[in-house]
């Protein structure tokens, strides 16, 4: 059977955008809840509790609702009204249809004497009103109400309950024997089919929630959206007794045990946006192993490590596992060779120093007389010849000297 839990009254809250600490109005009718409980830490602002139509045989977990109007309860299995003391806005209480019996009519009367803002009362078809002086004496002993089972309460009526009140008492003690003797005698004797009672009440409902959950399963079944299975995880080793070596995922993975000295490097490509609570690691000496939504990673290392001082680290960029597992026996590192080098001695002055050539200058100078002086680096004297004779052909091929052209040389000007 349900419970009424946090969840459930969100579910019903839709109207309040599940916003339970603000809800006024909850309907959990037709829920086939057994026990009321979860409302006095979730709801408590609640005005109208509609709990009708369940199998509910005790009134609990109500008693911290200060603002709480209206209680429908009809059609359950209380039998005693009680647990609604602290209830201060109540006005209207509907218990139509319940197992309120005689017995218990003279104690559920007087714990609604609390309830001072009570107006309106519904005991139509409990037992209790098959006692002729029923409504006189709740009459009589609620003077808050205003009209009870419907019917409004007239000041006569109020003043005639009153007056018979005495009597009324010593009635409902008889009235009392009487059901009590009833019940004894019936005690043995079998109830007939189809009798209205909390056990033909509660057999009914656990009939009809199985109903309502086989519909529920062929509904989903009809939809594909059956709950499956859970799946059976591979175990750490195979048949044959060896540990398992399997990526189901299939996940990208590099496992480095040259990169950082002394230790092995497990990575992992997970999707990025995959929830941590999804992964499930398992750093072991010889193995190490992932479970990623019910599927498995599992290498075997290639040497013991240490899982006390292993880290597991999940990138925010990429999302992908990282495990840094030491070695438990690391291989002994040598320093690296350094050829020796020759130790400096501070520089010391030079003692016989020879003096600088006569014409030397000091300091460094180089001087630059008779550089050009040298062959190698300067030409020859240049001849002095400057003019020589040219001799020209003219275009008859007759040689002229260049010494007695005269007027004859004017000719030549057109002569390409």
């Amino acid at each position: 059977m349900p419970r009424l839990t946090e969840e459930l009254i969100r579910k019903r809250a839709e109207h309040n955008d599940g916003c339970l600490p603000e809800l006024e109005e909850v309907a959990l009718h037709q829920q086939e809840l057994e026990k009321i409980e979860s409302l006095e830490a979730c709801c408590r602002h609640i005005k109208i509790l509609l709990l009708q139509n369940n199998i509910i045989p005790k009134m609990e977990g109500l008693n911290k609702l200060k603002e709480l109007e209206y209680l429908n309860l009809a059609l359950n299995n209380i039998s005693k009204i009680e647990g609604i003391e602290g209830c201060e806005s109540l006005k209207k209480l509907d218990l139509t249809v319940n197992f309120v019996g005689v017995e218990e009519l003279e104690e559920s009367i007087y714990n609604l004497k609390a309830n001072i803002m009570l107006e309106d009362l519904y005991l139509t078809g409990n037992p209790c009103e098959e006692w002729k002086g029923f409504r006189a004496y709740a009459v009589a002993h609620l003077p808050q109400l205003k009209q009870l089972d419907g019917k409004l309460l007239l000041p006569q009526e109020r003043i005639k309950a009153r007056q018979q009140l005495p009597q009324l008492q010593e009635d409902l003690e008889r009235a009392i024997q009487a059901s009590i003797r009833s019940k004894a005698e019936a005690a043995g004797v079998l109830v007939p089919e189809g009798a209205y009672t909390k056990e033909s009440r509660n057999e009914m409902y656990l009939e009809m929630a199985e109903q309502k959950a086989e519909k529920d399963r062929n509904e989903r079944r009809r939809m594909g959206t059956e709950k499956k299975p859970p799946k059976e995880i591979l175990g750490v080793y195979n048949t044959r007794g060896e540990i398992r070596q399997c990526n189901e995922g299939k996940y990208d993975f590099n496992i480095d045990d040259v990169t950082i000295p002394g230790k092995i490097l497990f990575e992992l490509g997970v999707p990025k946006y995959l929830e941590t609570s999804a992964l499930d690691v398992d750093v072991n000496p010889l193995y190490v192993r992932c479970v990623v939504r019910e599927k498995v990673t599992q290498l075997k290392l290639p040497a013991e490590i240490r899982p006390d001082t292993s880290t597991v680290q999940r990138s925010k960029t990429t999302g992908s596992l990282r495990i840094e597992m030491p070695l438990l026996k690391p291989p002994p590192t040598r320093a690296p060779s350094v050829a020796p080098q020759p130790e400096l001695e501070p520089l010391k002055p030079e003692k016989d120093i020879p003096p600088p050539p006569k014409g030397a200058l000091s300091g460094g100078a180089v001087s630059v007389r008779g550089i050009y002086k040298d062959p190698k680096r300067v030409t020859g004297q240049k001849s002095s010849e400057l003019l020589r004779e040219v001799k020209t052909t003219r275009a008859d091929g007759l040689a002229v000297s260049g010494q007695g052209q005269g007027a004859e040389d004017s000719d030549d000007d057109d002569v390409p």
